[in-house]
């Protein structure tokens, strides 16, 4: 079970976009800025792209979700399907419009899972790889969507802008990827902060945090100091083209360039 930060690889600033591969399928959790070209450029195989997953419906997170259709697309009669919050299928219907698709035959389909908080909405079984979508009281209010994959014994949460680390749906995850600020950045309807995310993330018995959303790299190091300087320590920035991968035959969560 891997996770992938993608996005522009020429900016500093880390554009929403995560792929999951597991059971030879391929996942995009939101479509940020770049989010085709780096997967390409990283030989990832588009062609088994599975669904996209959005955690929002808003410009920052589906700017390059044509782009993406494009890259997954190998013939006329491709169809994809998009999930994501309520706007997501007027988005969607805009988008195969412009591109002369039908969203019946081909072009993108979208799907609105609509969890209800604390009970989480199954959007894709196979293989042993179950991914589902969830949301919290906070975030069901604004409309965003976390998802979690779970394929043999591994998990990975990923939560957007949304408040999940303390989910009941990411209790006991290998790894949450979340979008995060500093304590200077707060705001009431925006991303948590580092370290409430860290003091959820160890009563939730996480194994990793992986901070995403970070506009310069001195920003991310604050961020991660200020989640460690709640007593847990393992938590680590997001860079474009890193890769988180859980093992299936042991229970590492190793961190590396692709």
């Amino acid at each position: 079970l891997r996770a992938i930060v993608c996005g522009d690889p020429t900016s500093v600033e880390q554009k929403p976009c995560l792929a999951i591969v597991a059971a030879g399928r391929l996942f995009i959790v939101d479509a940020g800025t770049g989010a085709a070209s780096s997967l390409t450029r990283r030989n990832i195989p588009m062609d088994r792209l599975g669904a996209v997953l959005l955690t929002d419906a808003d410009m920052p997170q589906v700017a390059d979700l044509a782009a993406v259709y494009n890259a997954a697309a190998r013939n006329g009669d491709t169809l994809l399907p998009v999930y994501g919050p309520a706007e997501t299928q007027r988005l969607v219907d805009g988008l195969n419009q412009a591109g002369g698709f039908d969203g019946a035959a081909n072009g993108m389909q979208a799907w609105g899972p609509s969890p209800e908080p604390g009970r989480s909405v199954i959007v894709f079984e196979a293989d042993g790889l179950v991914v589902s979508a969830f949301t919290t009281q906070e975030d069901a209010f604004s409309g965003r969507v976390a998802y979690r994959f779970d394929y043999r014994g591994r998990s990975i949460v990923v939560g957007g802008d949304g408040q999940v680390a303390g989910a009941s749906a990411a209790r006991d995850a290998d790894v949450v990827l979340q979008n995060a600020t500093s304590e200077r950045n707060a705001t009431l309807d925006g991303p948590a902060t580092a370290a409430h995310i860290a003091t959820q993330a160890s009563a939730s018995n996480t194994g990793l945090v992986v901070l995403t959303g970070a506009d310069t790299p001195i920003a991310a190091q604050m961020q991660v100091a200020e989640a460690r300087a709640t007593g847990f320590n393992d938590v680590q920035a997001a860079r474009v083209g890193m890769m988180v991968e859980l093992p299936l035959d042991n229970m590492e969560i190793n961190v590396r360039p692709l």
